[in-house]
């Protein structure tokens, strides 16, 4: 391999074989998975493989304040942890109402939740004001998605 930064791929994967063919190839340096994508089970699976590989793991996570709370559990879980990517600041303010106990970044450290499951609870009350729409989401690379708001 020619290159001397280090390669970071996995957010979009959905197979633990991905992770595994890209690091027995020595393609990949750091796996980046997106546990809510993959499920838990299976990060857990994923994190192992890139264990075998001597590889380190950064999760990708720009999803939810609940994606924070799961990945700070996933994380202490693992001896190959590197980076926790975390968008929440910028996040619409109802959020933290939504999930009640959802750890927050201190002095660059998150505090993995010690409540029992993910530590987080739904505030069914917060949850009715915002009901799912189609249209509801951001969409990257139009107006206004930088900073997690519509256009």
């Amino acid at each position: 391999r020619n290159v001397q930064t280090p390669v970071v791929l996995g957010e979009g994967f959905n197979e633990l074989r991905q992770f595994a063919d890209l690091l027995a190839y020595r393609v990949i340096d750091i796996v980046q998975p997106e546990p809510q994508t993959l499920g838990p089970s299976r990060a857990l699976k994923a994190f192992a493989i890139a264990q075998a590989y001597d590889a380190l793991v950064a999760c990708h996570q720009a999803q939810s304040p609940f994606c924070t709370a799961m990945n700070a559990h996933l994380h202490a879980a693992i001896p190959n942890f590197l980076i926790h990517e975390n968008f929440d600041d910028s996040l619409e303010p109802w959020t933290w109402a939504l999930l009640q106990g959802t750890p927050r970044v201190e002095n660059g450290y998150i505090a993995v939740p010690d409540t029992p499951g993910w530590g987080v609870e739904l505030n069914e009350e917060e949850a009715a004001k915002h009901p799912y729409g189609e249209s509801n989401f951001l969409r990257l690379f139009e107006e206004g998605w930088e900073t997690r708001r519509p256009g």
